[in-house]
């Protein structure tokens, strides 16, 4: 049964082929749209999306998790997909939010949201993806062997120097928002994994050089409306790649954040939340100051996986 932990919050602890994991819901009773679920990227925890998650509770209720592999749940070896963690995300929504919900799949998270949303398209309001890509180029599959290189060499202060430099744009003609301040946290945070996340770490990255990060990319568009994000000087999950991923969709929008890279959450939570609940709830898109603008790509040339409901009009 679930543990009520604070008021209007919840922690529902689960297992799936003997991996335990857990989820979190912050309810929002006077909510005006469908609960958002954030599935998070490498070095997210479900209990610290601090003020996205603030910011998106003014409209909806929150759903975050610890799937299998990251976070407070289980180690998760690289053999198992990301077929099978969405399928424990699955056991998760099915339990507290079985009707639709808005998606939104940060980094590492946007595979998970993304396969989920493949498997139950009439589950979806709306799919936004941040920091996303559809596919690993060789650049990236030589930078993550590296890093797993450095945690077992136990290298600790040249792997949070890569990590650091891989997610951050570090060119001083590029002005990114709060880079001082969010480059000192995530050092820190770095430094401070323990063997059991340096070892989640290693497992993830090897997870998504032996899976494809957006699987099912050469069948079907998926038909539900999806928001693909990320920073403009992102130098991990690229413009080009996030527009690349955009066109797994037959209704997508893109779009990049001005004076961000791949933290956009750290770096302007402010202008993540506004965009996501716009999109969220039907609402325009164009004309905002923060963002380019909006790129509204269709691709209903290759088909469809269908979605029982028509899609909501921006």
């Amino acid at each position: 049964m679930p543990t009520r932990t604070a008021l209007l919050e919840e922690v529902i602890p689960l297992t799936l082929d003997g991996y335990a994991y857990s989820g979190r819901v912050v309810h929002r009773p006077d909510a005006r749209i469908a609960p958002m679920v954030f599935v998070g990227g490498a070095f997210q925890y479900k209990n610290a999306w601090g003020r996205l998650e603030q910011g998106c509770l003014e409209a909806a209720s929150v759903i975050t998790v610890d799937l299998p592999g990251w976070g407070e749940a289980d180690r998760l070896p690289a053999r198992y997909g990301f077929d099978f963690l969405a399928e424990a995300l699955d056991q998760l929504l099915a339990k507290v939010a079985p009707s639709p919900v808005n998606v939104l799949g940060t980094s590492y998270g946007s595979a998970v949201a993304y396969q989920w949303a493949r498997e139950h398209p009439e589950r979806v309001e709306r799919l936004a993806l941040v920091g996303t890509m559809a596919r690993l180029t060789d650049t990236l599959r030589a930078d993550m062997t590296h890093t797993i290189r450095l945690v077992e060499q136990d290298r600790r202060a040249e792997f949070v120097d890569r990590v650091v430099a891989g997610m951050m744009c570090a060119s001083p003609q590029v002005t990114i928002s709060r880079r001082p301040t969010v480059a000192r946290c995530l050092a820190r945070a770095l430094r401070d994994m323990s063997p059991d996340d340096l070892g989640k770490y290693c497992d993830n990255s090897r997870r998504l050089m032996l899976h494809s990060p957006l699987s099912g990319g050469a069948g079907p568009v998926l038909r539900v409306p999806a928001l693909v994000v990320t920073g403009e000087h992102d130098p991990l999950s690229t413009p080009a790649l996030g527009r690349e991923a955009a066109g797994h969709f037959a209704d997508a929008r893109f779009t990049t954040l001005r004076n961000a890279d791949h933290l956009v959450h750290l770096e302007c939570p402010a202008e993540l939340v506004d965009l996501l609940v716009r999109f969220f709830s039907g609402g325009p898109l164009d004309g905002l100051d923060y963002c380019h603008p909006v790129e509204y790509l269709r691709h209903p040339a290759r088909g469809s996986v269908p979605a029982p409901r028509p899609p909501k009009e921006d």
